[in-house]
């Protein structure tokens, strides 16, 4: 089948209108990311001898956090809020049934049908589908990494936090061996956890720049070794 029609069609359904005619793509490149990485994940070969259908894992990748447009759409949350949190299992079907009536037709039953249950059960951590496992773990991969950084910037902006706040709680996240704990918990497939502990390496170096340009650390270590005062010393005799 043709899968760009999928990506046509979630990115019609996951585009949130924001004041002025605008349009808010966040949601929609976070879903984007998703299912890009489990399409990429499901090429190990490990999960490729199992022969996942593809299809299902695209739109269900795409449709994951589905679950944000309805409460969006319901108010329960603001547009800004999305996709911050986890969903509730609630949620989950909510998104699951609205990929459902938009996909219909266009994708085969038995992909739609499997895509569904991916959505349902990824946060079944003994579900025994290849196609939930693949978008499990491509969700949890966001987590790591530079671009992770776009939504504690879009969080908070809306919170009214600054960089020091993000700092702080990274700080603390990383004392209590949080992103110890998330590396080994998060991940069925070795290959893609040893990607995220390289993710998180280049992230931790990016946040020590971070922290060293908002404390202007790096302005004062170049004012101590570029401008120092010379010391003054006796002259030899002649």
């Amino acid at each position: 089948m043709d899968l760009e029609v999928i990506w046509k069609r979630a990115r019609a359904d996951l585009v949130i209108p924001a004041p002025h005619g605008d349009s808010d793509v966040f949601l929609w490149e976070h879903s984007a990311r998703v299912a890009r990485t489990a399409q990429h994940i499901a090429q190990l070969p490990m999960i490729r001898s199992q022969k996942p259908d593809e299809a299902a894992i695209i739109a269900a990748g795409l449709y994951l956090h589905a679950g944000w447009i309805a409460c969006i759409r319901e108010r329960t949350v603001n547009r800004m809020e999305a996709p911050w949190g986890s969903l509730s299992e609630a949620d989950h079907d909510l998104g699951a049934v609205l990929m459902e009536k938009s996909l219909v037709g266009l994708v085969p039953k038995e992909s739609l049908e499997l895509a569904g249950r991916a959505i349902r059960g990824v946060r079944n951590r003994g579900t025994e589908l290849i196609e939930a496992q693949v978008v499990a773990e491509a969700d949890n991969l966001q987590e790591f990494g530079v671009v992770s950084l776009w939504s504690a910037i879009r969080r908070g902006a809306v919170e009214g936090k600054g960089v020091q706040a993000f700092l702080d709680t990274w700080r603390r996240r990383k004392e209590y061996q949080f992103w110890t704990a998330r590396l080994n918990d998060s991940f069925r497939f070795e290959p893609v956890r040893e990607l995220a502990r390289r993710r998180l390496e280049k992230f931790e170096r990016l946040l020590q720049d971070l922290e060293d340009q908002h404390t202007s650390a790096d302005v004062e270590a170049l004012i101590s070794t570029r401008f120092v005062e010379p010391t003054a010393h006796t002259p030899s005799p002649r």
